[in-house]
Parts: C-alpha cells; sequence; structure tokens
C-alpha cells in the first residue's frame, strides 16, 4: 500500500462528509480546515564520532536533519498532517559507513546509522469525531510502553514510521486498547525498510494504585523476498532474516510514594514475554532453510525518585536486569521495530541479538537540575550471554559499556545535548573472538530547534 493509495483513501473519507452536509458551508468549513492548520519544524544539527577497533579507520559525520511539517484544523472530526524530511552531510565531514552496503561512505570507515534522506516522513489522516476514538490512516509514528518492541527510534536522524491503520480507545474506565494494522516499515536505513503484513495488540490497565499492568501482542510478517530462497538469506541483516516473529508479554510499571520525611517514591519494573519467530537461515553454501525458533525475555527494574532543594533538584537511580534469551544457542530473541538505541548502551553493540542470547545488568543514574533545565543520565552495563557458546562450552563474557547524557534545554524550541558511550570489549581474549565485539567509542554533540 502505497502513500498515493492511503491520500486516495484520506481524500475519499472527507468526501463522504462533504457530502453528508450542506456544500456551501462544507465548503468554508473545508477551506477554513485547511488554512487554519499549524505548520511544525524540526532541526536538529549533530556531529557523530565513532572510534571502533573492528574498522580500519574513525567514523565521522556532520549532519544536519530538517523536518517541515503541516496539520489542519478539524473538519468534521479529520485532521490531514504532511511531513517532509531531509538529512545531509555538512562540510565534507562525511567519513563512515551506512549499515547497509553496497555503497559505504568510505571503505574501512565505522559505521554511522545516518544516511542521507529525502522522503516524506509522515502523511497521515486523523479522525478524532468519536469521544475517546482515535483512528489513524497513512505513514505515522507509533510507539508503545517503553519502545522496547515498537518504537520511532528518535534518537536517529532519520527515524522509524510505519504504514499502517492505528486506533486507540480510552472509553472503557482506566483501559487503554491499542490495535494497528501495518503493511510497511520505514526505518532508520534503508536496510531496515520492508514489506509487511503485520498486527499490533496493545491493552493497557491503569485501575490499580501500586502500578499500571500492559498485555501485548505483536504479530510480524515479513512480505520481504529479499529472505526467500536459495543464495539470498545470507545477505540479510541476522536480526531481519524472519519470515513471522509472533511476541506475546505483560508488563508492569508502578511506584510508591514511600513514607519519609522527603519526597522519595519507589519505582519498579518487570516484563515478561515469548517469542515464536520463523527465520530464514543460512546453511551449508548457499542455500536457506526455514526454522522456528522459541525465545523468552524478561526484565526487572528497581529504584527510586528522590526531589530534594525545594524542587530544584531531583535524582533517579535504577538498578536493572534484562534477559534476551536463547533458543539452544542458535538464535537470540529480536526486537526489529523497537529504538535499540534506548537499551542495552548507547554504544549499539547489541541492536542485533547474538544467536547465544543477551544478559545485560546494568545501572541507570539520572540528574535534574530543573531551574537550569539540565537532564543528566549515566549509565553502566555488564553483558554476557544467555546461552553457552557452541565452541567456547560456556558463557561469553560480552564486555561492559560506560555511558553519560547531558542536555540542556533553553526554551520550548532550543536545546543542546552532548553524549558519550565507551564499550570495553572482554578482557577473555577467547570471549572476544567468538563475540566478534571490540572496543568501541562514540561521542555525538547536537543542538535542536522544535516549532
Amino acid at each position: 500500500m502505497t502513500i498515493c493509495n492511503k491520500t486516495t483513501v484520506a481524500i475519499g473519507l472527507a468526501a463522504v462528509c462533504l457530502l453528508l452536509a450542506d456544500s456551501t458551508t462544507a465548503g468554508t468549513d473545508f477551506m477554513e480546515s485547511l488554512m487554519g492548520g499549524k505548520a511544525s519544524a524540526n532541526v536538529r544539527l549533530r556531529f557523530e564520532e565513532v572510534h571502533d577497533d573492528a574498522f580500519k579507520e574513525e567514523g565521522e559525520a556532520l549532519t544536519l536533519r530538517t523536518r517541515l511539517g503541516y496539520e489542519t484544523s478539524p473538519f468534521y472530526g479529520f485532521t490531514t498532517l504532511v511531513e517532509y524530511e531531509n538529512v545531509s552531510t555538512l562540510n565534507g565531514i562525511d567519513e563512515y559507513q551506512e549499515p547497509a552496503p553496497p555503497a559505504p561512505k568510505a571503505a574501512g570507515a565505522a559505521v554511522i546509522a545516518d544516511p542521507e534522506v529525502n522522503e516524506f516522513n509522515r502523511a497521515q489522516i486523523k479522525y478524532r469525531g468519536i469521544r475517546k476514538l482515535d483512528l489513524t490512516l497513512g505513514r505515522q509514528y507509533i510507539s508503545y510502553d517503553n519502545q522496547r518492541w515498537i518504537g520511532n527510534v528518535g534518537f536517529r536522524q532519520d527515524d522509524q514510521t510505519f504504514d499502517a491503520f492505528s486506533a486507540s480507545y480510552t472509553g472503557l474506565k482506566d483501559f487503554t486498547l491499542n490495535y494497528a494494522y501495518v503493511v510497511e516499515v520505514n526505518g532508520i536505513t534503508p536496510e531496515f525498510d520492508n514489506k509487511v503484513n503485520d498486527h499490533f495488540f496493545n491493552i493497557q490497565y491503569n485501575g490499580f494504585s501500586w502500578g499500571k499492568l500492559t498485555a501485548y501482542h505483536y504479530d510480524l510478517h515479513s512480505q520481504n523476498d529479499s529472505i526467500r530462497g536459495p543464495e539470498k538469506a545470507i545477505d540479510v541483516n541476522p536480526g531481519l532474516r524472519y519470515v513471522s516473529n509472533k511476541t506475546t508479554g505483560l508488563r508492569l510499571d508502578g511506584g510508591y510514594n514511600l513514607p519519609t520525611t522527603i519526597p522519595l517514591r519507589a519505582i519498579y519494573r518487570a516484563e515478561l514475554a515469548q517469542q515464536e519467530a520463523q527465520v530464514m537461515e543460512p546453511v551449508a553454501g548457499t542455500r536457506s532453510r526455514e526454522t522456528t525458533y522459541h525465545t523468552d525475555y524478561g526484565m526487572a527494574e528497581v529504584g527510586f525518585n528522590w526531589g530534594f532543594g525545594g524542587g530544584n533538584f531531583a535524582l533517579t537511580p535504577v538498578l536493572g536486569y534484562e534477559v534476551l534469551s536463547s533458543d539452544n544457542g542458535k538464535y537470540g530473541l529480536q526486537t526489529p521495530y523497537g529504538t535499540k538505541h534506548a537499551f542495552n548502551g548507547f554504544a549499539d553493540q547489541f541492536l542485533v541479538t547474538p544467536k547465544e542470547g543477551l544478559v545485560d545488568k546494568y545501572v541507570n543514574i539520572g540528574f535534574d537540575w530543573n531551574p537550569q533545565n539540565i537532564k543528566i543520565q549515566a549509565q553502566y552495563h555488564e553483558y554476557e550471554t544467555d546461552h553457552a557458546n557452541a565452541v567456547r562450552k560456556g558463557d561469553l563474557d560480552l564486555g561492559k559499556e560506560y555511558s553519560l547524557q547531558v542536555v540542556k534545554t533553553f526554551s520550548p524550541n532550543w536545546s543542546v545535548g552532548t553524549k558519550i558511550a565507551i564499550y570495553d570489549e572482554s578482557h577473555d581474549a577467547d570471549d572476544v573472538l567468538r563475540s566478534n565485539k571490540r572496543d568501541t567509542d562514540k561521542l555525538w554533540a547536537w543542538v535542536e530547534y522544535k516549532y
């Protein structure tokens, strides 16, 4: 289903409304809706530098992301949004490889996932004519919960959108019901673009004082011919070789104000999920075969939020433990639509889960300096595999990571930020050989304008 198809449907829906109303009044209202809308702009200039020992040269990119959009005012419950996006490199600072060859920017340079782009980032029609019901058709953002499974990958310059129909209903007390049908995924690079036949179900219940419960089922079906047939699967990102990928889970987000003399709130989160994936696997020679794998996901976090200094400061330390399991050391649980940069470390070493799975033990410390509108986030991660390596005959030490991010907001329109991530490979030479992970340092600095 193309954007043209969606636009045709959107125009048809609007035309029905016109036919149901007085033509003169409807025509006037339509022009008022069209001309009385809201323009939007988002411009982000960012420098990124990557030192990765797996590559001969460091990667550098100075990119400018520009988005210009316009959303009409409501017309019989309908609004239309169109947003154009351009990502360009500046000043010749473009020594990097995109994640998807065959056209790397500089042979041997490290990877940076910010390709040059010209596209319609969003093109959607939304209907809000029924109380507490939102219906959206077209190219759109879809994000659920903490974006572990479904998100827009907002940190990258070209984020992720979905060509889809989505619905959200809040008319039942304490419930939020979400559904989406997706026909195409527009990823952060061309490698992640995919024609699909997906169904998302996400149900949230917020009626308990101790937390919000979310149940979900994400049923993904790839229509990408590049993973089917001989000599094909080997050329596809291992995280995208699925024919189908079905994930069902339950999540808890909770907090509790502690009975202390200082404003102290306990934080706890937990999540369990199961995944069944039918995957095209390369085998001997250039052949491929379809294999079904079963994996599990588990996450637990505990921490607290402490506001002090008369509300001027807030400290939020969190301890976490996350497992993306393996099916007998042959396939690791994958999250193809998740905002993966937000998980398992900012150095992005585990965007594709190793076939032996991944165990991540981490500390995340947030600090807010409210009068200055400064937010600081520090992280520490320790990684190992969930399952023994077939050759190593034991779990692999996958190294550790330190990272720090500082963001300063000057106004609702302007902000600046910087971030650094340092990934240290395992000190066991054999584990390094089996994991194929190498020391990596990444640095970002950016300025952003929103309107």
